[in-house]
């Protein structure tokens, strides 16, 4: 929450979001979010028993590997299953149990979708790279 990152708002420019790159974006009116891109357009997104499988192939998530070793229940992520709108992307917060993600919001339109940003540079104890 006190987190402060660089944001390249240059890179969708010249690219477009991939998978597993950390995006801003603009939630609501006065309200930019940082989440994670999980599923790009057309796909289908399926968690069960905790596990990550798009287009029904199941992907490996170690980014949330300190989440889950505090966990006081099963889960992280809780069961479901979405397909991302054409020109949508679907975001989620690696701490799922207390995000406002595309789960709730909905799959967010490419054209709100400001930067990339992988760079924590405050507070200045824990300047870092994000995986």
């Amino acid at each position: 929450d006190t987190d402060r990152m660089i944001v390249n708002k240059l890179a969708y420019d010249i690219g477009v979001p991939e998978r597993f790159d950390i995006v801003v974006f603009h939630a609501t009116e006065s309200e930019d979010f940082i989440k994670r891109v999980i599923g790009l357009p057309g796909e289908k997104i399926e968690y069960k028993n905790d596990v990550l499988y798009i287009n029904d192939k199941a992907y490996g998530e170690p980014y949330l590997d300190e989440y889950k070793k505090n966990l006081s229940s099963k889960t992280l992520t809780g069961d479901f299953s979405a397909v991302v709108p054409d020109d949508c992307y679907f975001l989620m917060g690696d701490n799922r149990l207390a995000s406002s993600d595309s789960r709730v919001i909905g799959a967010i339109p490419i054209d709100k979708i400001i930067g990339k940003t992988n760079l924590v540079y405050w507070p200045i104890s824990d300047f870092h790279f994000v995986k």
